[in-house]
């Protein structure tokens, strides 16, 4: 068969300049190399605090082309060298599972990144093989000291075991492992096993997502299932299959609707169903209002399965803490800002170009407070070319929304035992049902429909202001996955 190039790039979406208008350009391919160009604005590396930069995640999928209906799209392992990129910006990171690269700064710099070309080696010629080239916005959180807990009074946030006072988690804990629960919490409200030495505490170096999943992002993953995995990822598979009528809804919330645009077969030859965004309601799909910037709210079955399918991982309650905070010592009540400050502003009349790519607000308010509007903004609304770190609602490193949007997911809690959660990334492959099948992560295999465990609830602004502070544990086990809480988040990566 006639080899096809597939180029999704409702994941590559370019977003307005006020975030940084990811461009990845059409690959080429030649034997078992892809090419394409890439840049983005305002990218970053710095020296002085907070001593990170910015990158872009890019991953390969490759489906078989014999029965393209039916086959999965696989995740690619890249070669072991022949990664290059043009110019004299960029640097290509192979990581050790070499399941993607990261394309950063080589030196230190602020500013847009120019276009380059980017060329990757894959393990083996393509053929005839389908294609799919993606790409996702990362921050670096390097390694160093921290701080959990503000020093609020709740019984149940982080503290040092004994008063009320915040722990830095330092390279001992790290390397000895956290102990048990009264180490960081005064009446235990941790795991029921002590934290090893192999649980992510935070201190050492991490990427993270820079938003959180948007309904363009997901919708992309969506259309690289087979039917089969697509099935387990509807809202009801017995009356919502993917062979439903065009215009099926499939998760409509918070002001984005993901439809079924083309519907999928399952008769003899499963032919898998084809998504789409339509927040304006007119059954034209992916416009530029149809809400493709707006982060997704999703249950944890694809929540985990998103996040292995990008070989990405989940982050724990200590590093969404440190990627709010970094190491400066903590403010009782703060936000991912940096300081208790607020501003309450009316989110649904003071929205303009809403659900677009260019959705701003018409006031400057301090971070992006939709506190108890029940809506959410597109990823990264409240930062403008001018703005600092208060007014763009950014964390101590440069990641957007952790205090604002949906709910983000965090390894944690109380009353179970997650201390077998390690490091380990998703491979980029699930199992035949569209599941995350990653050994230690929160997975339970009898119940793989409706369960929710060992989830911490963070940062999220949509529903009210109380859980939306960064050392906030007040929903400790709250969820019962349900897309209509408000729950999504974002994924991070070891490196």
């Amino acid at each position: 068969m006639k080899k096809s190039l597939l180029v999704i790039l409702t994941l590559l979406f370019a977003f307005h300049i006020q975030a940084n208008n990811l461009v990845i350009g059409t690959p080429t391919i030649s034997g078992r190399t892809i090419s394409f160009t890439v840049q983005w604005d305002n990218s970053w590396r710095v020296t002085p605090a907070p001593s990170n930069w910015d990158a872009v995640w890019v991953f390969v999928k490759r489906q078989a082309c014999d029965q393209p209906n039916e086959n999965p799209w696989l995740h690619e392992v890249l070669a072991s060298s022949g990664h290059t990129v043009t110019g004299s910006q960029l640097q290509v990171d192979l990581p050790a599972d070499k399941n993607g690269v990261f394309i950063r700064r080589n030196a230190d710099g602020i500013g847009n990144i120019t276009q380059s070309t980017v060329t990757l080696t894959l393990a083996s010629d393509v053929n005839s093989d389908n294609i799919g080239l993606f790409g996702i916005e990362m921050v670096n959180v390097p390694q160093g000291n921290f701080y959990v807990g503000d020093g609020r009074p709740d019984f149940n946030a982080f503290t040092d075991g004994n008063t009320d006072n915040p722990l830095q988690i330092t390279a001992s804990h790290q390397t000895n492992g956290l102990g048990a629960n009264t180490v960081y919490q005064k009446n235990g409200y941790g795991s029921t096993v002590a934290l090893p030495a192999t649980f992510p505490l935070g201190y050492n170096s991490f990427y993270c997502m820079k938003y959180e999943i948007t309904t363009a992002q997901y919708t992309a993953f969506l259309n690289t299932l087979t039917y089969n995995q697509q099935l387990r990822m509807q809202e009801d598979p017995n009356t919502t299959p993917p062979t439903s009528s065009i215009g099926t809804i499939m998760n409509q919330y918070l002001g984005y609707s993901i439809e079924i645009m083309t519907p999928g077969v399952s008769t003899i030859n499963l032919t898998p169903a084809v998504y789409g965004n339509d927040a304006n309601n007119n059954n034209v799909y992916n416009e530029d209002d149809d809400g493709l910037a707006l982060p997704v709210s999703i249950r944890v079955k694809d929540f985990l399965a998103f996040l292995d399918w990008a070989a990405l991982r989940p982050m724990t309650e200590f590093e969404y803490e440190k990627a709010c905070r970094g190491p400066v010592i903590p403010l009782l009540n703060e936000y991912a800002w940096g300081t208790t400050d607020s501003y309450s502003v009316n989110w649904y009349y003071n929205r303009i170009n809403r659900n677009t790519k260019n959705e701003v607000l018409n006031i400057a308010p301090l971070g992006p407070q939709n506190f108890g509007m029940g809506m959410v903004s597109r990823v990264g609304v409240s930062a403008t070319p001018t703005s600092d770190r208060l007014h763009a609602g950014a964390t101590y490193y440069g990641i957007m929304d952790m205090t604002a949007n949906v709910f983000e997911r965090a390894i944690g809690g109380y009353n179970f035992d997650y201390s077998g959660f390690t490091t380990v990334n998703g491979d980029g492959n699930l199992d035949s049902y569209g599941f995350a099948n990653v050994m230690g992560w929160p997975i339970d295999y009898n119940n793989r429909d409706t369960y929710e465990t060992y989830f911490m609830r963070k940062g999220g602004s949509a529903n009210s202001s109380y859980n939306a502070t960064v050392s906030s544990r007040q929903v400790l086990n709250w969820g019962d996955g349900n897309r209509a809480n408000a729950q999504g988040g974002r994924g991070v990566r070891s490196n």
